[in-house]
């Protein structure tokens, strides 16, 4: 309880990580703070607001060939962000110093984002051989997507320059490195504040979630509009000139063509609208489908051994 009636979500983890405790936490404070408070505010006062997800963990688990286990560990973390998105009460994350993978995708989706001025944020799953999967890809898309006015996809906008953005931040692993570079990336909205002193972050997070909570109304699940076989296509077009490049490796291609089957939205035509759930299932069957690859494993392995990414 961080007085006028908000309450403070933490995480103690080492750096942070997120495991599935965490997951179990987020849904159980959405409960008591819709019950009990008027907003949350997720935030904590480590070095880093969170590094993602515990890889040792996920490692682990793939080792010992518990594919339910980890599908329902991701399942659960994905549910975990819609509870914050989809809560009864205002939600507002304040993140500072490192926010990767994981702790990026908690931050992308409460209702508003109260960064500090000097904050890392990136989904950098990629470096590791998979992609984002705890709602990171689908909030990107739902972010890119959500400007475009009523009617024009209908009327055969081509929505590459949007996605191409969002498939660039994604498997080029990009790191935003000041809160003002990750609204740029999108991984902020360009709607939302910044704190330059780290002492008063909290305290902002917690005004600016008073002052949604005078007239909130959760928000309304939102249809994404998606490209499709076409962005399939313009992807492998792209990922081949990369390649022969030698700016690529062939496993980092095969990982970028699984984040484009997500991005597209699975097997449709340009300009169908699809669900937030069904691009978390496209997230999580990919994931887990990565996670089945030796050479994934191998990046995992040398990611926990050396602490920087393998180029097999």
């Amino acid at each position: 309880d961080i007085g006028d009636g908000v309450a403070c979500l933490e995480f103690h983890t080492k750096m942070n990580a997120i495991d599935g405790d965490i997951g179990a936490m987020i849904y159980e404070s959405c409960d008591i703070v819709e019950k009990d408070f008027l907003g949350l505010v997720v935030a904590n006062h480590g070095a880093n607001f969170s590094v993602g997800a515990n890889l040792f963990q996920v490692f682990v688990t793939i080792q010992q060939g518990d594919w339910d286990i980890l599908d329902k560990m991701i399942h659960d973390f994905q549910y975990a962000n819609m509870r914050l998105k989809y809560a009864a009460r205002p939600v507002v994350t304040a993140p500072a110093g490192m926010a990767l993978g994981g702790g990026c995708e908690i931050s992308m989706h409460g209702d508003r984002c109260q960064p500090c001025g000097e904050t890392y944020m990136g989904l950098v799953e990629v470096g590791v051989g998979v992609i984002p999967a705890g709602g990171g890809t689908k909030e990107l898309m739902v972010r890119c997507t959500e400007g475009i006015p009523d009617g024009t996809i209908a009327n055969g906008l081509n929505m590459q320059t949007y996605y191409q953005k969002v498939f660039e931040s994604i498997g080029m692993a990009k790191v935003a490195t000041s809160a003002v570079e990750a609204q740029e990336l999108g991984y902020i909205r360009k709607t939302d504040a910044i704190s330059m002193n780290r002492d008063q972050q909290i305290y902002d997070a917690k005004n600016v979630a008073l002052g949604l909570a005078q007239f909130y109304r959760q928000p309304r699940p939102t249809m994404i509009p998606v490209m499709g076989e076409n962005f399939r296509g313009m992807v492998d077009s792209i990922l081949y000139n990369m390649r022969a490049g030698n700016y690529i490796s062939d496993y980092d291609e095969y990982v970028a063509k699984k984040l484009a089957g997500v991005l597209s939205g699975g097997d449709c035509a340009e300009g169908t609208f699809v669900s937030e759930d069904l691009i978390l299932d496209l997230e999580r069957e990919a994931f887990l489908s990565l996670c089945g690859e030796i050479k994934t494993q191998d990046r995992m392995m040398y990611m926990l051994k050396n602490g920087k990414p393998l180029r097999n």
